[in-house]
């Protein structure tokens, strides 16, 4: 779905890497600072350090869903039951925390997002909701473009034709028409699809004899000149080569204010799908940023396109702590369905093209292989039903030789599902995570003129996986969608489309209990963070406190819940 998805993705962001300190050594540098995390008093002789009642608490432990008080100490849970129960657990130095009819629950999950799109904070939002059509996105960059300095770039991000009203066709003649003096570049919210206009193509080199680079490529019209349409993020190199982008200190800061907005929005814990495209250079920075003791618990996977540089600096599966933890590896199949490269079984609608794959089928393989036989859990991206069953013969290829247990493989996104396919990942011990706003914002742009009805029916399955005995997850793929677990549990029970609010296919709805378990127990699971994501018995105390119970309030209002307060090893970490 996203451009830190691709496979061109280590080529771009390396040169942006140029810009910033790189972390010499390996395994050893990768140990992290002390966080300086104060312990809690321990005056309790046993009983609670903090008391939590007057409201519902919801545990997603299904030996004990609902409850009337936890009891958290040294920044776990101690216990969890009716108050009279936990009663025996308050001391003079308990601290009770009265939810005042708000609602208890583990920490939200967003098991599926991108630190790597702080990159483009300073450039022109010219996405569907920042412009209300083309001529708005149009004057903006034009705007833009008039009051540049000579040779000074034009950017912006976001674009999506999909769904911006009035789209129109981006060559170059509308692209210079934009910038005439000044190199423009535009990048699609699915990261999979750039534009530069003639000025850019000029300072980046590429003409029309330029070869393709691998898995990427320079479109062109029928008479072979370039048409200033760029697909997949290596043919975008290029390009980030010679733009400013922000150092490592300003990297760091961006980062850091995601983690905090992420916070809150409910969330305890993130995991990335991107880190490492630009080699150590990323585990300095993130290992910086975590050194900052942000509210949120964070991890994620390394690209499989710099495996050579991980095994040659010593880096192992589960390596940093609680904290911060790297544990999996990322591959991909194929691209963007909005963007139309993802890979189908059959065309897209009223098109002769089924998108493609950015790997050949042995080359996932091969990547799937090695991770797997060096005990890393996998994920891999896959957006059409056709890259996804790559991806499920690439996957089956390898167990088939080599059968792990618990092994918790990950197919990403995984949106145009069949039972078919549903039925092989249970077998293969698969889980699905899907970018659930794949039906909220695109849902009528996909039925009407990208894949037509019947294939849009099948968009993120929830419902289906779930009788197909899968465990799926529900992720924002920031940035191309916000960081916000409870619009996710709403587009999961409502799978109402933003255009037009029809519902998209109401047998793949699931109740609110489940969506909620998806953001929690489930997503805590996926990511292999055992230790969070219910409230029970020696569980990471990793709390949100919620303003509204979400089991009983309307369903489409689920996103507008107020997040009151995050808590993260037992300490109160946002409040609003």
């Amino acid at each position: 779905m996203c451009y830190a998805c691709n496979s061109g993705l280590a080529t771009l962001t390396s040169l942006m890497a140029s810009r910033r300190s790189v972390l010499a050594g390996g395994a050893a540098a990768f140990a992290l600072p002390s966080l300086a995390r104060a312990a809690p008093q321990s005056a309790r002789q046993g009983g609670a350090e903090f008391l939590f009642l007057g409201g519902p608490i919801i545990t997603m432990d299904p030996a004990r869903p609902r409850a009337e008080a936890v009891a958290v100490a040294d920044g776990k849970i101690l216990a969890v039951g009716s108050l009279s129960d936990l009663e025996g657990l308050r001391t003079p130095y308990t601290k009770v925390v009265d939810l005042e009819g708000g609602a208890l629950l583990p920490g939200l999950n967003d098991p599926h997002m991108h630190t790597v799109f702080v990159a483009f904070e300073d450039w022109i939002d010219v996405g569907p909701f920042a412009s209300k059509d083309m001529a708005e996105v149009v004057a903006k960059l034009s705007e833009a473009a008039a009051k540049a300095a000579p040779n000074q770039w034009v950017r912006g991000w976001q674009l999506d034709p999909s769904i911006t009203p009035g789209a129109t066709t981006i060559d170059l003649a509308l692209l210079d028409r934009i910038a005439p003096n000044n190199p423009l570049f535009l990048l699609e919210s699915n990261g999979h699809i750039g534009y530069a206009n003639a000025k850019a193509l000029e300072i980046a080199g590429v003409t029309r004899d330029t070869p393709d680079p691998p898995q990427a490529r320079y479109i062109r019209d029928a008479n072979g000149d370039l048409t200033g349409r760029l697909e997949e993020a290596a043919s975008m190199a290029p390009f980030i080569m010679k733009m400013p982008m922000p150092d490592a200190q300003q990297t760091r800061a961006a980062i850091g204010r995601l983690f905090q907005k992420a916070a809150s929005r409910g969330c305890t814990g993130l995991f990335d799908c991107s880190i490492g495209a630009q080699g150590m250079g990323d585990l300095d920075i993130l290992r910086d940023v975590m050194g900052e003791d942000p509210p949120v618990r964070y991890g994620g996977t390394l690209v499989s396109t710099n495996m050579k540089l991980w095994k040659e600096a010593g880096l192992k599966p589960g390596m940093g702590d609680d904290r911060f933890r790297i544990s999996a590896i990322k591959a991909w199949s194929d691209g963007s369905n909005q963007g139309r490269s993802g890979y189908l079984r059959e065309p897209y609608l009223n098109s002769d093209s089924r998108g493609s794959l950015n790997y050949t089928p042995e080359q996932l393989t091969a990547a799937i292989r090695e991770a797997h036989e060096g005990g890393w859990q996998v994920c891999v991206h896959a957006n059409g039903d056709a890259g996804i069953d790559t991806t499920l013969d690439a996957y089956e290829a390898v167990l088939k030789d080599l059968p792990g247990p618990d092994h918790r493989h990950r197919i990403e996104h995984c949106t145009l599902l069949h039972d078919d396919q549903i039925a092989r990942m249970k077998a293969l011990g698969l889980s699905p995570s899907f970018l659930i706003g794949h039906v909220y914002y695109w849902g009528r742009a996909f039925r009407d003129d990208i894949l037509g009805p019947a294939r849009a029916e099948r968009l993120d399955p929830c419902a289906s996986a779930l009788r197909g005995g899968l465990r799926p997850t529900l992720h924002s793929d920031w940035n191309v969608t916000e960081i916000e677990p409870l619009r996710m549990v709403e587009n999961a029970v409502t799978r109402i489309m933003r255009d037009g609010g029809e519902v998209l296919n109401p047998a793949e709805r699931v109740p609110v209990e489940t969506a909620l378990r998806m953001v929690t127990a489930d997503a805590a699971w996926q990511c292999k963070r055992d230790f969070t994501g219910v409230l029970a018995l020696g569980k990471a105390a990793d709390l949100v406190v919620l303003a509204q119970d979400p089991t009983s309030v309307d369903p489409t209002q689920l996103r507008h819940i107020p997040v009151r307060e995050t808590w993260l090893d037992g300490k109160r970490r946002f409040e609003a």
